[in-house]
């Protein structure tokens, strides 16, 4: 029934019917309008006052409680004289895209518009006035005649019958008065008095109790069947709202909330559960409030988690028989539950959102995305990283060079997307320029790991400050650095071996205290195979041979394909290559039970030339010219003495004249002590011993002539052992 009437406008009870033109009522003669408004609202008047409204009771008028649900049509009044003569061809100029249902005359002598929908629409009451506005734009049914009334858009207003009811066959469609409802809830969205529940739980939910009556995406916009009704119909008649469901099939109302879909228990799961995501998004450190946000931890202003929370659906008023409001107690829980000491990044610890370290509280910020190893491991489906490893390393022993390099970078790779804290040495890259070092470094060892920091100005003790180092995994030194960039080769040495050796570092921001946090990543170094950049390696002693692994580049000729195209090439390649590598098996031999996995590997000529470059080599040159001078002084097998004494005769034996750095007595003496230790296990360096007798020691050097430097690389071999 489309038509709902009144016997007068004081009446309480509607009377349905489906056609108002075929009712004949005699309506009285009237000398003024105001006695006509009187008769309409007299209580024994028996006429007809219809509207295509319908309430919540749809046996009563609309008013009070008793809301608007379903719209049936639309009636417009026009309250200004017309040229009935055209009235016709008015409309139908007019109203080209949806035509009228029917015209009639009112009281006044105006006319009157009537527009019957297609289908009926169930409409909410809040979203009548909007849904009407967005009608009224697509079939323009205010501007047919002068003298709109805007009345005619009030739910609750009941038209006389009129006279002259003329057909015009015309209907709105349901896809006109759907899109009017949809414009209407979109730029007025519905709201429930429970909290906002995110699609997605929604969409579960729905699986979860309407199995298979949803086809397709449910997401907000999302248009399907009345899927919590079983009655067989399964056409399109509502759309997905963020609070619930707007119905514009007259099955069901036009509004329908979760809590009435799913029950009150879900939506009471969901209030629960969302106090509890609060804690794995917000922190407080006492001063300043933290959002995780894209995988980093970023301050906030109160003032912002004081919106987020409302928008979460936390309320800001206070409840009856509470004191404080749902948003003051949510930031009441985090300032608690969520306390933190510092934020700073824990590469090695990615899966904790909060790290436990050196009695601290630790908010994660590390958002470094290592590659992960995806695909066929097969070397044909990385068929240029293989061509390019095959010849990039020089071999120099039994097992491949590369095989030292592919199980060193496994137990790296592993230990960063496993979140495990595996130390492993330094690597240091050196060969010929353009020759894929850089490459190596920065696209392959680095890619995989989440990139790299430039470690150059920090390592050469040029800036105390390592916020961007902290953040990376890996640690890269290029071939620009040499050792004039060191205040002296010694503190490149001792800056590399704590970065190997030390599974934590102090991480340093400006402005911000420091912090010790776990790290287990790898510095690599890259250096083209000159004398100076070579400087910059660091001295092969007993304490920190094994925790480098030193590479000597081929000068092989390698063609590359120009940047771009390689570039694309290693990020197609890579996740297959890391695949391989997950799942290769390094031979036996090449592995250690030590804390680095892997056996340390240094290329003899790379061995031989820090060995040159170290101050150790400087002093085995002193006491070689000290033991050949002694000989010729007459000293028989051993000299012993003070350092100080060993410095005044190595100057008389060069005539008073300072010899080198034999002036430096702390160079000396860390040269001397450097040669007794590698003598205690190579019986080929010259033996050197000291005893300490409380005020000073006592050095022991034999000067036989046996073991004098002669500088042949097998001698250089020996002094390195």
């Amino acid at each position: 029934m489309k038509y709902r009437y009144l016997k007068n406008l004081r009446a309480k009870k509607i009377t349905a019917c489906d056609d108002m033109s075929q009712i004949v009522a005699q309506r009285p003669v009237f000398k003024s309008k105001a006695l006509y408004r009187e008769w309409c609202g007299k209580t024994d008047t028996d006429h007809y006052f219809f509207s295509l409204a319908e309430g919540l009771n749809s046996g009563a008028r609309i008013e009070g409680e008793n809301k608007v649900v379903k719209v049936h049509g639309v009636a417009a009044d026009y309250d200004a004289p017309v040229d009935w003569a055209n009235v016709d061809n008015i409309i139908a100029a007019k109203c080209v895209d949806c035509m009228p249902s029917w015209r009639a005359m009112t009281y006044s002598g105006y006319i009157r518009v009537v527009f019957e929908f297609e289908e009926v629409c169930s409409v909410p009451h809040f979203l009548y006035r909007p849904f009407m506005g967005e009608l009224k734009k697509l079939i323009n049914f205010s501007k047919i005649f002068a003298g709109y009334d805007k009345k005619s858009e009030e739910p609750s207003q009941y038209f006389e019958l009129g006279t002259e009811w003329v057909a015009l066959n015309g209907k709105v469609p349901a896809a006109v008065v759907q899109t009017a409802l949809i414009k209407a809830a979109k730029n007025n969205p519905p709201e429930s008095a429970d909290t906002s529940i995110p699609i997605e739980e929604v969409a579960a939910e729905v699986q979860k109790k309407f199995p298979n009556r949803w086809i397709g995406d449910f997401e907000v916009g999302s248009r399907g069947p009345l899927f919590w009704i079983d009655d067989g119909i399964d056409r399109e008649g509502c759309q997905v709202f963020e609070d619930g469901m707007i119905v514009y099939s007259d099955r069901d109302y036009g509004w329908k909330p979760w809590r009435e879909i799913f029950g009150p228990s879900f939506v009471k799961g969901y209030e629960q559960k969302k106090m509890g995501g609060l804690l794995d998004e917000y922190w407080f450190n006492g001063r300043q409030f933290f959002k995780l946000l894209h995988g980093a931890a970023q301050p906030i202003p109160r003032d912002q988690l004081v919106l987020e929370l409302r928008q979460r659906g936390f309320k800001n008023s206070t409840k009856k028989g509470d004191n404080i409001s749902e948003v003051e107690n949510a930031i009441l829980v985090i300032s608690n539950q969520n306390r933190i000491n510092e934020i700073a990044p824990v590469v090695f610890r990615r899966n904790e959102i909060v790290v436990d370290f050196n009695g601290l509280r630790i908010l994660n910020s590390s958002n470094i995305q290592p590659i992960l190893p995806s695909g066929d491991p097969d070397p044909s489906n990385w068929p240029w990283l293989d061509m390019f490893f095959d010849q990039f390393f020089v071999d120099s022993t039994e097992v491949r060079t590369k095989y030292y390099f592919f199980a060193w970078m496994k137990r790296y790779h592993a230990g960063v997307v496993n979140n495990r804290e595996d130390q492993g040495q330094a690597c240091i890259l050196v060969g010929p320029a353009k020759k894929g070092k850089t490459l190596v470094s920065n696209k392959i060892i680095a890619a995989a790991v989440g990139g790299y920091a430039d470690a150059s100005d920090y390592l050469s003790g040029g800036t105390k400050f390592n916020k961007d180092l902290g953040r990376a995994a890996c640690w890269v030194i290029d071939d620009t650095v040499s050792a004039a960039s060191f205040q002296d080769q010694r503190k490149a040495t001792e800056l590399i071996k704590r970065a190997v050796a030390n599974p934590r570092i102090e991480f340093m921001a400006k402005y911000a205290d420091a912090v010790t946090l776990p790290w287990a990543g790898r510095v690599v170094v890259s250096l083209n195979d000159d004398a100076n950049s070579m400087s910059v390696i660091p001295t092969l002693d007993s304490s920190n041979k094994d925790k480098l692994m030193a590479f000597k580049v081929s000068n092989t000729p390698f063609n590359f394909p120009v940047k771009a195209k390689l570039e694309n090439i290693i990020a197609t390649e890579m996740p297959h290559f890391l695949a391989w590598l997950d799942q290769w098996n390094p031979p036996a031999e090449i592995l250690d039970d030590d804390r680095f996995g892997v056996k340390s590997f240094i290329d003899k000529s790379i061995a031989h030339a820090a060995y040159d470059n170290s101050s150790r080599s400087q002093v085995a040159e002193l006491v070689d010219f000290f033991a050949k001078a002694a000989r010729e002084n007459d000293v028989e097998r051993e000299w012993s003495g003070t350092l100080t004494e060993f410095q005044r005769a190595l100057h008389t034996y060069n005539n008073g004249r300072t010899l080198g750095s034999s002036n430096k007595i702390e160079f000396v003496r860390n040269g001397l002590a450097h040669m007794e230790d590698g003598g205690k296990s190579n019986l080929k360096l010259r033996p050197i011993k000291s005893v300490g007798k409380g005020g000073g020691k006592i050095w022991t050097i034999n000067i036989e002539e046996k073991y004098d430097i002669d500088f042949t690389e097998n001698s250089k071999d020996a002094m390195l052992q």
